[in-house]
């Protein structure tokens, strides 16, 4: 009996051990903070770090099947991912084909970092603002139509956020080159990505 105590009891230490290392050198620690806290938190972290990411991102969607769709990449650089997380048709009204981009990064207690189509940053002491940084195109049946932002948003997951835009412009649709039935494939690439960094003030 003593000796399964002692087991339990050095299996509980290293796990202790193990624990402390990871919480000093920077845990995700997804069950005690979320990226939005260390970026609201201004006394001891700072966004002046951040920069534009240059290049151009492209992903291809089925407009015949438009669930199928999720979850497709449109930047991975392996500690960053940005993917589709949904696309609709909400009709004329609503300004047909729409899309939504799903932006996660990384952040532990010692600063976060997020690729996204939106700049996060501090105007105030305790005020923040969203800025749309990214532009996209649509190229489809040989014709390339630039996209208009439909949407940003803040920090209101864990690892990070969403942004969209609409697929085509209104005069597409009222010039019949684009129905509310499409079938083809759209490439879409995206430009004017932005990493956010967090990092802790000196």
């Amino acid at each position: 009996m003593k000796g399964k105590t002692k087991r339990i009891n050095a299996i509980i230490g290293a796990a202790a051990v193990v624990f402390l290392y990871y919480w000093l050198v920077g845990f995700p620690a997804a069950w005690t903070i979320h990226m939005a806290d260390i970026a609201n938190n201004t006394e001891k972290f700072t966004d002046k770090h951040g920069y534009a990411v240059t290049g151009k991102y492209s992903v291809s969607v089925d407009l015949a099947d438009l669930e199928s769709n999720v979850g497709k990449e449109l930047y991975n650089d392996g500690a960053h991912r940005i993917y589709v997380m949904w696309i609709d048709n909400a009709g004329l009204q609503g300004g047909g084909y729409r899309i939504g981009f799903r932006a996660a990064g990384t952040y532990s207690h010692n600063g976060a970092s997020l690729i996204s189509g939106t700049h996060h940053k501090t105007v105030g002491e305790q005020e923040f603002a969203t800025e749309m940084t990214a532009k996209m195109t649509a190229e489809y049946k040989g014709n390339v139509y630039e996209s208009a932002t439909y949407g940003t948003g803040g920090l209101n997951y864990k690892d990070g956020d969403e942004f969209s835009f609409y697929l085509f412009p209104n005069d597409a649709y009222e010039k019949d080159a684009i129905t509310l039935s499409e079938k083809g494939v759209v490439r879409l690439t995206v430009t004017g990505l932005y990493q956010n960094l967090w990092s802790r003030n000196p």
